[in-house]
């Protein structure tokens, strides 16, 4: 980014053109509503004239960057920047770019490109919107559990979720892998629990409390999780162990508590990488809608006696 953003301050049009992709759905969004360039060919054109345009001005144009974050998954990557256009003669302008790029043999080149001049919500809508991260935290803090989790008769199905070996695989795959692996995960984790209408009551590092207001939906987000993952990650096997409980429990500060939930945790725990165990409890509302493997007989951890468990047979 900071490349290219030098080549601008150059008015250096071939390298700055040389940055996107030649494919044909390559696409400019800038600051004016008419630009909007489709095509490599149209692009191209588009930032020779203007840049010639700019340098015509006889000003040094260039640009402070506040904020660069990026990330990649495979050949795609994206990124998000804070910057500050200065002109001479003119007050600097706050700008932010987004950029979608994608791999071409040794080099990365912009396929998308999106700049944006921010203006504030009462300029925008004519309402001043709360915006400080610090206040919004404050406000939250004290918000109920999501009642979207909830039955209607107060009831909920409980599901935790963990990547079996965690620590292992992590010590194989180092630091940096396996933020990206996580992150991989965590996406599954997320879009197929909001797909079944369920809740993310709180990641825990490499897994997940969830909650739903009915087992049929917590039930079919699981297995629709294990197929997602079953793949696996860049040829790496992702084994997610999985259980769930269902019933009454105490909802407090976007969290809940009780029995329920500790016993759908100690059955995740008692799952091996790629099971589902459901307690008897979620066995009898599912009512046969779901194949079940028989029923396996465990002692949990903290729990008095023994317990059956059924794994959902998902695949």
């Amino acid at each position: 980014m900071e490349r290219m953003f030098r080549n601008f301050d150059s008015f250096d049009a071939n390298a700055v053109v040389d940055a996107f992709s030649r494919q044909p759905g390559s696409l400019v969004i800038g600051f004016d509503p008419d630009e909007w360039w489709e095509s490599f060919e149209a692009l191209s054109a588009m930032w020779r004239v203007q840049l010639q345009e700019l340098q015509s001005m006889g000003r040094e144009i260039h640009f402070e960057v506040e904020r660069i974050v990026a990330w990649k998954e495979a050949t795609v990557g994206w990124i998000a920047c804070r910057v500050h256009v200065v002109t001479e003669g003119i007050d600097p302008l706050p700008g932010r770019l987004t950029l979608v790029v994608h791999e071409e043999g040794a080099y990365w080149r912009v396929v998308q490109w999106h700049a944006s001049i921010p203006v504030s919500n009462e300029e925008a809508v004519g309402l001043e919107m709360t915006t400080d991260l610090d206040e919004i935290l404050i406000m939250v803090q004290d918000e109920p559990a999501p009642v979207t989790a909830l039955a209607g008769d107060g009831s909920v199905t409980i599901m935790f979720t963990d990547i079996e070996g965690s620590t292992a695989l992590m010590e194989t795959l180092g630091e940096q892998t396996w933020m990206e692996l996580l992150a991989w995960h965590d996406g599954v984790v997320r879009q197929q629990t909001t797909v079944f209408g369920g809740s993310v009551v709180k990641g825990q590092g490499d897994g997940f409390m969830l909650a739903f207001p009915a087992a049929g939906s917590a039930a079919a987000c699981a297995a629709a999780i294990q197929r997602a993952l079953s793949a696996g990650w860049r040829g790496v096997r992702v084994p997610v162990r999985m259980g769930m409980h269902c019933g009454n429990t105490k909802a407090e500060g976007g969290d809940f508590f009780g029995r329920t939930v500790v016993f759908a945790a100690r059955l995740a725990s008692a799952a091996a990488g790629g099971e589902i165990l459901v307690s008897q409890a979620v066995q009898e509302s599912l009512g046969g809608a779901f194949p079940l493997d028989e029923a396996r007989s465990l002692s949990l951890k903290g729990l008095a006696g023994h317990y059956a468990a059924f794994p959902i047979l998902w695949q």
